[in-house]
């Protein structure tokens, strides 16, 4: 889970990340980082200090 967090936050930080990035990942982390993007996608309006936010806190 630290290198989905770790991605997260580069994504946070520098609105991108790279293909290494997504290699690192396992499958379940892929999936989990997908959920958070298109939930982020839809609430967040693209700002990225709502990326990876709690559901409720939207």
């Amino acid at each position: 889970m630290n290198a989905l967090k770790e991605t997260i936050e580069k994504l946070r930080q520098s609105g991108t990340i790279g293909l290494t990035d997504l290699k690192s990942l396992k499958m379940s982390d892929l999936e989990q980082l997908s959920e958070e993007i298109k939930y982020w996608c839809l609430y967040g309006n693209g700002k990225p200090e709502k990326l990876g936010k709690k559901h409720k806190e939207h």
